[in-house]
């Protein structure tokens, strides 16, 4: 590999790939894509949202002569957190540069490399978008000495991911690093490699090295009564979501008395949903049914919508079945210390790896996000899909 090549592969990964890969990692789902980001709320690796709750004091109604209302503002309290951390890693042997040198075939063999990474965490972050923050990608069944292991959903999975299967409970970690070799979705089972694995029912399986490292998707924002960002929603119940359980058939008038509530509760205004794709089908047979038109817009990012009422309704892969969330964007943001960027603060982004015949690049982005006013979005669960 001539030193040409190696200036050149660093020039494009700076100046000419990642403006795109921002882009691509920023507009990831149309959630992210339509999202506010903050960056002066993060104080160095720490989130900071103040949270404003309750009624001003000072507003009643009083005799010719009487005392004016005392004067008492909105309760405040702050939300204080941890920005989460993302790494895209990327690495090719040195022997493998050298083979591929001249007629670009080396920046060639550097962007295929890349495209996968991007599409790969573009996949992963909409994932977590819609998870707890523990890394669950699904729950384990019970599994003694095998390698099949069962799960109650192998929707996640794909032959070559890395994962580790961990007790819920206590974080314990009972296999690491193990490649799927095999999924099947009929069963859902995955097949791994190694030692054969004995789980239980409150094991989860996750990303290798994920658990309780990944963002702050819906999953724990709606899910009541816990603690998110450091706030005990049992002691602060005005910090919960708006939850309507048990809808069964998707009518028009449900979703508008889920908006509705949240209005209510806490002055909401729905502007995006998101849902599956049984929930957005079951919406269409429903416009279908009363001889509706099917009404598109389209999103920030190229994303195409459905219309409820002119409310875009995105649709995902990993949302859960059966549930339609309702986001008021504007209390809705993505909090982080800087946009994605290389690890570049010694001058080089390609590095030998220590030790090893191998060079490697390390794309980095500290972020969450975080949602100030929960309880004026909704989420609708037990909807029966089409």
């Amino acid at each position: 590999m001539t030193v040409l090549n190696m200036k050149s592969a660093t020039d494009a990964l700076k100046l000419f790939y990642l403006p795109g890969i921002q882009y691509q990692l920023n507009n990831a789902t149309p959630i992210l894509a339509v999202m506010d980001r903050d960056q002066k709320s993060v104080v160095g690796d720490e989130i900071r949202m103040a949270l404003r709750y309750g009624r001003h004091g000072g507003i009643g109604n009083r005799a010719d002569d009487g005392d004016l209302p005392t004067p008492r503002s909105r309760q405040t309290k702050q939300a204080a957190w941890k920005t989460k951390n993302i790494f895209g890693h990327i690495q090719i042997s040195d022997k493998t540069m050298r083979a591929s040198r001249g007629d670009g075939a080396f920046v060639s063999l550097l962007e295929a490399e890349l495209e996968d990474a991007m599409n790969d965490a573009k996949d992963d972050i909409e994932r977590q978008l819609f998870g707890d923050g523990t890394g669950k990608m699904a729950t384990c069944g019970v599994t003694t000495a095998s390698n099949e292991v069962e799960v109650d959903d192998a929707k996640y999975f794909a032959e070559g991911q890395i994962i580790d299967i961990v007790t819920a409970t206590t974080g314990l970690v009972l296999a690491a690093n193990r490649e799927i070799l095999s999924v099947d979705h009929d069963s859902n089972t995955i097949t791994i490699e190694g030692a054969p694995v004995t789980t239980a029912s409150t094991d989860i399986v996750t990303r290798a090295g994920n658990f309780g490292l990944e963002l702050t998707g819906l999953d724990a924002i709606f899910t009541p009564n816990n603690t998110l960002y450091n706030i005990d929603r049992t002691k602060n119940k005005w910090f919960n979501p708006t939850v309507i359980e048990n809808v069964g058939t998707i009518s028009e008038v449900r979703i508008q008395d889920a908006i509705d509530k949240a209005e209510r509760r806490a002055a909401g205004k729905v502007d995006l949903m998101a849902t599956s794709y049984g929930v957005r089908r079951a919406y269409q047979e429903l416009l279908l049914a009363t001889k509706r038109t099917t009404d598109v817009m389209k999103l920030k990012g190229g994303y195409s919508a459905l219309l409820y009422n002119d409310i875009p309704m995105t649709v995902s892969k990993y949302a859960p079945e059966g549930v339609l969330y309702g986001l008021d964007m504007s209390t809705f943001k993505l909090y982080h210390l800087m946009d994605w960027t290389w690890f570049d603060e010694d001058g080089a982004i390609l590095s030998r790896v220590s030790n090893k015949p191998v060079w490697s690049a390390t794309l980095a982005r500290y972020m969450d996000l975080g949602m100030s006013k929960p309880a004026g979005s909704f989420k609708m669960s037990g909807i029966t899909e089409a």
